[in-house]
């Protein structure tokens, strides 16, 4: 058995899903799981459930909603029942592994000792568990969605506290380790999700400051101040006071690592990483919808087919194929692309394939300069501007096609 908490409430059987009966009975499972194997009483289980006014049939109902459960869930490979009868309370017997916010509490717990010590490896485990959300793990589901009772909605908030807590830690390792220009994009996401959090948006401040975007990272800090005024009639803390007052004087302590990866100084291709995560997906969005297969190095210009067409099919079909290569062994990101693929109009999935782009941008530099180098051809070729590129030279000496050209170009 697998289930699943943090993005719904679901189990699964060699990857079938098990049908787990009314909510009611969905929320008894997982109050049972998120208890870690520890019995809960009939009394827990029925303020959690039905809170300080319950049914009256509230203790009939709970022993129907498990001997239904323990049909439901049958035994474990040892033989044993699922869900053991009890006479004072209930329990879920589960390995760790078998569920996702178990996983996800190990992962975390097991990157904070790590954190100052060993940052590489502390980011590796607390994205590992932050996958155990979905996709990168980076923008959270709903945990027990769809479930009623104070006790999911307890659970809910509690859960969505901690993975905003791994967030956070993780970004702040990553700024530890010079990572401040593939972690701009991640962090302006978790700032717009929690306009009002403060630490997000020193976060924020500190990484656009490195990667030379000091403007940007004080308006950043005046729109919590505008947002925490008008909506709580508060000022932000001394912690952001004192990152402005910083970034104001260009405080020399606040400089990346001298071992960082950022790619310049200036912010200029930070500020492009979100721009060409854009362009790249529409364009990939594009070339779905204009075939994505075509191979018009086997064109002539006789067959009606002008170089520059020529040019952003070509250019189109490997953008795509460079995407999907990148994308191979990532389900998430795999997925993302099958979305588009599937609808190359639909704007969430767009979305989704921007977001996922935007953040292997700033963490591949070969992919990132092959993408930009890629999208400028197809701009280039889109807007019909003169140019020539290796690839077309190339092709028309392998086809001893001619090429002309007059006027103002560039060589790219």
């Amino acid at each position: 058995m697998r289930y699943q908490l943090l993005n719904g409430m679901q189990a699964f059987r060699d990857d079938r899903p098990v049908q787990l009966g009314e909510r009611q009975q969905r929320l008894l499972l997982a109050l049972l799981l998120l208890a870690e194997g520890k019995p809960v009483t009939i009394e827990q289980a029925i303020d959690k459930i039905w809170g300080e006014k319950p049914i009256s049939s509230a203790r009939p109902v709970l022993s129907q909603y498990a001997s239904d459960l323990r049909g439901r869930l049958g035994r474990t490979p040892k033989g044993t029942l699922v869900l053991p009868t009890h006479t004072t309370g209930y329990l879920v017997v589960a390995e760790r592994d078998q569920v996702d916010v178990h996983r996800f509490h190990d992962l975390v717990g097991a990157a904070r000792p790590l954190l100052h010590k060993d940052d590489a490896r502390a980011v590796e485990l607390l994205r590992d568990g932050l996958r155990q959300w979905g996709g990168d793990g980076l923008r959270p589901g709903e945990p027990l969605s769809g479930l009623p009772g104070p006790g999911a909605a307890n659970a809910r908030t509690r859960l969505l506290e901690e993975h905003r807590a791994a967030v956070v830690e993780c970004m702040e390792a990553e700024l530890r380790l010079g990572r401040h220009t593939q972690v701009v994009p991640e962090i302006q996401d978790l700032v717009e999700r929690r306009p009002l959090d403060e630490e997000a948006t020193r976060l924020l401040m500190l990484a656009l400051h490195r990667v030379g975007r000091s403007s940007d990272a004080l308006a950043a800090c005046d729109e919590l101040r505008r947002r925490l005024g008008h909506e709580l009639g508060t000022d932000p803390g001394v912690r952001i006071r004192d990152l402005r007052q910083r970034i104001l004087e260009q405080d020399p302590r606040l400089e990346p690592p001298a071992d960082s990866t950022a790619i310049d100084s200036s912010g200029a291709n930070m500020r492009s990483v979100a721009e060409l995560g854009k362009d790249a997906a529409h364009l990939v969005a594009e070339a779905v919808r204009d075939g994505g297969t075509a191979h018009p190095e086997e064109r002539t210009v006789k067959d009606g087919v002008s170089w520059a067409e020529a040019s952003w099919d070509r250019h189109s079909v490997q953008l795509l194929e460079m995407v999907r290569v990148r994308f191979a062994g990532d389900a998430a990101a795999t997925g993302a692309l099958a979305r588009v693929e599937a609808d190359p109009v639909d704007p969430t999935a767009l979305a989704t394939l921007e977001r996922v782009l935007v953040a292997r941008l700033g963490s591949d530099r070969a992919f990132l300069e092959g993408v930009e180098r890629l999208v400028r051809r197809l701009s280039r070729a889109k807007d019909g501007s003169p140019s020539i590129v290796a690839d077309t030279i190339k092709n028309a000496s392998v086809y001893h096609a001619p090429v002309h050209f007059s006027g103002d170009f560039t060589i790219s």
